[in-house]
């Protein structure tokens, strides 16, 4: 029995060189949904010492109105935070100035023109009410009543959801209109948990990653499987433990053969797959049952098949109790197809790391494919599940990264995005 190793031993006579790159948070399909769903809405100039009697007069004219659905949004606007494209809407930088409207006023600046006595107040959604009876409720109000022209309400568009962090805050109040950040992310998991466990996972992720690399290697030079790897690690202690590690071994017979590449093999034998069986015998094991002793079918390639799967095997570094892979992180060098990945979610996993991005077929990231030559695929285009963290739909939830080489060409495994990992 192979003496047992923590995860900074031994792995550099085993030719493991560590990846050197950074982590990157998955957005989950809510975030992104928040970044790009955006609605329309009217937005008025006022007089500053009005902006109450216009607030009340549109609250009287749209009764229904939900201000709790875009309290995100700042409600009254000082002319200097105003986005640079509305700014110039209002002020154009000529001294006949034509109004947003296209008809042309003399250049003598109003009261409601004046940078610090003008309000910049953010109506409703449009749906709310038609642009025509809207002017018409506000031509019955002070200021607009005595007014030499009718108010001028724009339509602009404005984010329909809160920001999730204050970078996304700041920069759509660049872009559309003033935003509040609640400090809070309502979609996914905090930015300060995800820096917590980044910092923690970042020193050892190249070489887990490097390892997995190694494990996807071994498999395929066998002929077994794709060059795909997973190690599977418990830091619950401070400390990396490796748990398991598998390769992919789909087209690897009962009987240990290798077998044909013409079809897609057996999916019960992809290295997330493998992995977490592994980790299943490997708790029986430690308990003091004999995991042989449990039937296991055909497809379940729920043993070391390489001598480096083997090596990790034999360690008795894991509890006995305990719910499969709760509180474990699970490396991949690819992103899991959609079954892994609900096997990565069902087995309850603390945390997971991929290598390569598959977004034809990989189930955790929710945003679309890279542009090229990042990736294989067509920009624009993804599965978008984010099955990671939908906990609305989805029994458990866990943080998941991508991990972005600094040298691209250090990534050994070359698969196409079409490819299930």
């Amino acid at each position: 029995m192979v003496a047992d190793e923590p995860a900074s031993s031994g792995l550099e006579h085993l030719g493991v060189v560590p990846r050197t790159g950074s982590l990157v948070p998955l957005k989950t399909k809510d975030e992104v949904r928040a970044a790009l769903e955006t609605f329309e809405a009217y937005i008025l100039e006022v007089p500053a010492r009005w902006a109450g009697a216009v607030k009340d007069a549109i609250q009287e004219a749209i009764p229904d109105l939900k201000t709790s659905d875009f309290q995100h949004l700042r409600r009254v606007v000082q002319f200097k935070y105003l986005p640079l494209h509305i700014q110039r809407r209002y002020r154009p930088p000529h001294p006949s100035r034509p109004r947003g409207d296209g008809s042309e006023e003399d250049s003598e600046v109003t009261e409601a023109e004046d940078d610090d006595t003008a309000r910049y107040f953010l109506v409703s959604p449009t749906t709310a009410i038609e642009h025509a009876t809207l002017i018409k409720v506000l031509v019955q109000k002070t200021p607009f009543g005595d007014a030499a022209r009718p108010p001028w309400a724009l339509t602009i568009s404005v984010p329909a959801l809160s920001p999730t962090s204050a970078e996304q805050a700041a920069q759509w109040s660049l872009e559309y209109w003033p935003v509040a950040y609640k400090n809070t992310n309502p979609y996914g998991p905090h930015s300060s948990l995800l820096a917590r466990n980044g910092l923690e996972l970042a020193p050892d992720a190249g070489t887990m990653l490097a390892l997995a690399d190694a494990a996807g290697k071994h498999v395929h030079d066998m002929g077994f499987g794709e060059q795909i790897g997973c190690v599977i690690v418990d830091r619950t202690a401070g400390v990396n433990e490796i748990v398991a590690v598998a390769g992919d071994a789909r087209w690897r017979s009962p009987c240990g053969e290798p077998t044909s590449h013409n079809d897609p093999g057996n999916v019960m034998a992809h290295a997330v797959q493998r992995a977490i069986a592994i980790v299943g015998k490997k708790r029986l094991r430690v308990a003091g049952s004999d995991p042989d002793s449990v039937p296991s079918p055909a497809p379940f390639c729920d043993t070391p098949v390489t001598d480096l799967e083997k090596r990790f095997h034999t360690n008795t570094n894991i509890p006995p109790n305990g719910y499969l892979c709760v509180d474990l992180d699970i490396y991949i060098t690819h992103e899991p197809c959609v079954m892994c990945s609900m096997a990565i979610l069902h087995s309850r996993f603390r945390r997971c790391i991929f290598g390569k991005r598959m977004p034809l077929t990989g189930g955790l990231t929710a945003d679309t494919a890279l542009q090229k030559p990042k990736g294989d695929a067509v920009a624009g285009t993804g599965l978008g599940h984010g099955i990671f963290w939908r906990p609305s739909e989805l029994n458990w939830k866990f943080l998941a990264w991508e991990w972005l080489d600094t040298d691209a060409t250090t990534m050994i495994t070359n698969n196409t995005d079409t490819l299930q990992a």
